[in-house]
């Protein structure tokens, strides 16, 4: 005669998949909160570079042109004079080179690269744009 209910196998079968369903959506939610950490600081390193870009921009089609910052020269992975500064997002210290070459038709071609430095993290943003500069 068959009783109703499960035996002790069966039951324990059921709790090792349970197990392994609760541990994978920990593990997963782990794995979510790291992405979003490093989506708000690619956000964040973007924003730093359209920032000195907007700035760039500014300073060209001002009446004052400022000829220091938009210099030919610069590198995107050194500092060099007048083509590096540092800027503050949301508690994160952002290093921001830029590169400013000659472009078409008298423009200026401008790449604009940042980092996070404090705290240090992987990753950059880099930005290229042209803008006319008399």
């Amino acid at each position: 005669m068959k009783t109703a209910g499960f035996s002790l196998v069966e039951l324990l079968v059921a709790l090792v998949i349970f197990s392994f369903g609760v541990l994978a959506g920990v593990a997963l939610l782990g794995a979510g909160h790291r992405w979003e950490g490093q989506a708000e600081l690619e956000t964040q390193m973007t924003v730093a570079a359209e920032m000195k870009i907007e700035e760039l921009k500014a300073i060209a089609g001002s009446e004052q042109v400022d000829t220091v910052q938009l210099a030919m020269g610069g590198d995107l992975d050194a500092n060099v004079a007048e083509h590096w500064d540092t800027v503050e997002l949301d508690g994160r210290v952002f290093v921001r080179r830029w590169w400013v070459g000659a472009g078409p038709a008298g423009a200026r071609q401008v790449a604009v690269r940042a980092q996070a430095l404090n705290p240090p993290a992987g990753g950059q943003a880099v930005l290229w744009t042209y803008f006319i500069h008399e």
